[in-house]
């Protein structure tokens, strides 16, 4: 295709073949994670939170603009993960060059590709090479020498894949991690995967996602209601959600005069938990409402609705917190969130170490940031303090904090549940406020070493040896140190390569689903006997991917 500008119905078609790409190779990217288990895989994080930046584009043949910036939005309160994160705020670059923009020309691309990978640099406190940063950069700034004033989109973007690959090829050099484990790094992977969805839309290449996959995908199941919650003794307590798009239209407003910030006062003092903002002649809306009629009339004064939603939130299905606990919080000084996995670690942290919400989350499926977001809005508190307990979602803590205005929120950096643990265990209560309970948070999980035993997915480099899918593996953070057949020995080869094991005094063990009881019990005569300084403490965690979750203090 000789095509040198794109509109915004070109651009919404681009992101529609980049998302049919990444569904594609979808399990090709998650082979990549170099750790051996099935955790929050980097392809399914991408693929959550690009669909959710899909999702949020009300109108597919809008203005580049527009459809750049809610494209990104989406992306934002959708990101899953670290490369959840990192593409979000690549796109958020991206939306940002823009702005003002009606269509794109190659040099346009070309500079919101360098927008993008600054903003996403930006993102990251500690930048490391030889990751999707490091493909973002090199693809377009080695491109850049080579693209001519005749180049079209096809040619434009059959340069940028390019040195995509090149540079997607270079990343073991950079990180050893890849090297030892002989693959490329699987965010950037998943970014020239996007890309190339971008070329074959102009090349006419055909993308091959069975229809299965697509459906599978894009169903919603639908919800049972469950009407013993709400019946004919009960007494509106919490209201409606009322989310709607409403299309402006010049037959009742006179548009450029339309004050959003007016319309926000009245929707603030008709209800709460709102959300609203403009994007070109639409308006975006989700408030909570015990008299909906009152903030339907008032938008149609404006327009009309593009689409509409209305729920009795007594009835509302909540994947965060259990029907039971929908009652009506009092604001309060300050609160505790923690993520957490496994039905014994949820009661753990909820009932006995004083966290006012425990969300589901974490290994296997990451929270997202809105997911975090509607959990600020559940405790409803002056400060409050979140607790990721795992390493791959604390960039997403840190976007949800960063994006909820209505409460200070600080982010523990706990990259595991051992971390979560000890952190609340240091959490008396009695702090004064969210500041001091943040700092003792963060001294608590300080004080432990975390180590890990889980049954290998696949074969795994444990120094120079390689360990057989299937047997049981021991790991400090990444690093994998020890393996075995059988969990105990696997333990106890773990423990020995801790260098002072011997002078620490206290180690507790927090064991899975797929440990029994009796095992457990087993495991721990066995340290006692080879460690008896240790005190061993024994937790039934019930989580799903880890066999052993253990702490050293």
């Amino acid at each position: 295709m000789n095509i040198y500008k794109i509109n915004g119905s070109t651009f919404y078609q681009m992101l529609d073949y980049g998302y049919k790409n990444l569904l594609a190779h979808l399990q090709i990217i998650n082979d990549l994670n170099v750790f051996p288990v099935p955790d929050g895989d980097t392809g399914t994080n991408m693929k959550l939170t690009y669909a959710n930046g899909l999702k949020t584009i009300t109108d597919d043949d809008a203005p580049i603009k527009i459809i750049t910036d809610e494209f990104a939005r989406g992306m934002l309160f959708g990101a899953r993960g670290n490369s959840g994160v990192l593409t979000s705020q690549y796109f958020r670059g991206f939306a940002d060059a823009c702005k003002g923009l009606n269509e794109l020309t190659v040099p346009d691309f070309s500079k919101a590709m360098v927008s993008a990978y600054k903003n996403a640099y930006k993102a990251c406190a500690d930048v490391a090479e030889g990751t999707i940063l490091t493909v973002a950069r090199e693809s377009i700034e080695n491109a850049m020498p080579s693209i001519r004033e005749e180049d079209t989109f096809e040619s434009f973007l059959t340069k940028v894949v390019n040195m995509m690959r090149i540079s997607l090829d270079n990343t073991p050099n950079l990180l050893s991690v890849l090297k030892e484990n002989g693959v490329v790094d699987s965010g950037g992977k998943g970014l020239l995967t996007i890309y190339e969805g971008f070329l074959a839309f102009f090349t006419g290449k055909e993308i091959s996602v069975e229809d299965e996959m697509i459906e599978k995908d894009n169903s919603h199941k639908e919800e049972k209601i469950d009407f013993s919650s709400f019946n004919e003794n009960s007494v509106l307590e919490y209201g409606y959600c009322t989310e709607f798009l409403l299309q402006l239209l010049n037959s009742k407003i006179d548009i450029p005069s339309f004050n959003i910030d007016e319309f926000i006062a009245f929707m603030q003092e008709h209800g709460d938990s709102l959300v609203c903002f403009q994007t070109g002649t639409i308006v975006k809306v989700h408030v909570h409402t015990k008299k909906p009629y009152e903030v339907i009339e008032f938008a149609q004064r404006y327009g009309e609705f593009v689409s509409f939603k209305l729920e009795n939130m007594s009835l509302q299905h909540n994947n965060l917190i259990k029907e039971e606990e929908k009652r009506a919080q009092e604001r309060k000084k300050y609160a505790v969130i923690a993520i957490a996995q496994g039905d014994g670690v949820i009661d753990l942290f909820k009932n006995q170490l004083r966290a006012d919400l425990v969300i589901n989350g974490g290994t296997t499926m990451n929270t997202s940031v809105s997911e975090m977001i509607d959990a600020f809005k559940y405790v409803n508190a002056e400060e409050i303090i979140l607790l990721p307990n795992e390493t791959n979602m604390i960039k997403a803590a840190e976007q949800a904090a960063q994006l909820y205005k209505d409460s200070k929120v600080y982010v523990v950096h706990s990259h595991n549940i051992q971390e979560g643990y000890a952190a609340l265990n240091m959490h008396t209560g009695d702090e004064e406020n969210g500041q001091e309970v943040y700092e003792v948070l963060k001294m608590g999980a300080e004080l432990i070493t975390p180590l890990v035993v889980f049954k290998s997915g696949k074969d795994a480099k444990v120094g120079s040896v390689t360990a057989p899918k299937g047997s049981y593996v021991g790991s400090k953070g990444k690093k994998l140190l020890a393996f075995a057949n059988r969990r105990t020995a696997a333990t106890l080869r773990l423990l020995d390569k801790i260098p002072d094991i011997r002078d620490r005094e206290v180690l507790f063990i927090i064991y899975g689903q797929m440990v029994t009881d009796e095992a457990a019990l087993e495991l721990v005569s066995a340290i006692n006997e080879k460690y008896p300084s240790l005190e061993v403490g024994l937790i039934k965690g019930q989580q799903d991917v880890y066999d052993l979750l253990i702490g050293l203090y």
